[in-house]
């Protein structure tokens, strides 16, 4: 559920830079690159999968699936829009899929004419990009009155 690339990756980046080896004018660039792939490693690592899960059992309880016990998407794995909406179906990579449709109905106006299905899919969506934004841009919060 976290944005590309994954942790692994910014680490690796941050490793990979040298800004010792730079002229001058493109250091300050990179090493502020590097610094900021690390903090949001750093802050992903202490934030865990906690509010990735919440969200996950959100978005299940929305469509009326129970959530599964080991929510976290498994690449390439599918499930029919039959056991999404239902909660059949055990593979990792449902919870993916849920999310997928939540995007598509929000694209395609399928809670508008139910008030309490709107409600919740607005709130599953502020939840997730605070918990994004906390990890990859808290300064954008700080600034905007959100801690």
């Amino acid at each position: 559920m976290r944005d590309l690339p994954p942790t692994r990756d910014l680490l690796d980046l941050a490793r990979r830079v040298s800004v010792l080896d730079l002229p001058p004018s493109e250091r300050e660039r990179d090493a502020h690159l590097a610094a900021t792939a690390e903090a949001i490693a750093a802050r992903e690592a202490e934030a865990g999968e906690g509010w990735q899960r919440e969200i996950e059992a959100a978005v299940a309880e929305l469509y009326g699936a129970a959530p599964h016990p080991n929510p976290l998407p498994a690449s390439g794995e599918r499930v029919s829009d039959a056991e999404r909406r239902t909660g059949e179906g055990q593979g990792q990579g449902r919870s993916a899929d849920l999310l997928a449709l939540l995007a598509s109905d929000l694209r395609n106006g399928a809670f508008e004419t139910t008030p309490s299905r709107e409600t919740a899919a607005r709130a599953i969506l502020w939840r997730l990009v605070l918990a994004k934004l906390r990890e990859t841009n808290p300064q954008f919060l700080a600034a905007n009155g959100f801690e």
